[in-house]
């Protein structure tokens, strides 16, 4: 197994891990009995999902930068590119914070 193979292995992993857990945590916060069942699931998937929307964001910025070119060329191609994909990070911090609010709402007398 060559080092390619290592970083594909370790990517599709962390990829996976991620998905499972956003999937059990939701999974938690929704259909869970018990107050502190839910609260666990609702932070496992505000924290899972706000890594990614930090981890999108990051690579749609660094995807745009240097935002006025410098060789000189149209700066319409990448605040278009900038436009149409800052949705998907920010709907995901958006689903992060939901998540949040939800876990630190008072729900005494429910459990």
């Amino acid at each position: 197994m060559d080092d390619l193979d290592r970083e594909n292995a370790l990517v599709l992993t962390v990829f996976a891990g991620s998905a499972v857990a956003v999937i059990v945590g939701y999974l938690l916060a929704w259909r869970a009995k018990r107050t502190a069942y839910r609260r666990a699931g609702s932070l496992m998937t505000a924290v899972v999902a706000g890594f990614a929307g930090l981890f999108m964001l990051a690579w749609l910025i660094g995807a745009v930068m240097p935002l006025p070119p410098p060789d000189g060329t149209s700066v319409w191609g990448p605040l278009v590119f900038l436009l149409v994909f800052s949705p998907l990070p920010l709907g995901v911090l958006y689903i992060s914070a939901t998540f949040i609010r939800r876990a630190l709402r008072d729900e005494h007398g429910k459990d």
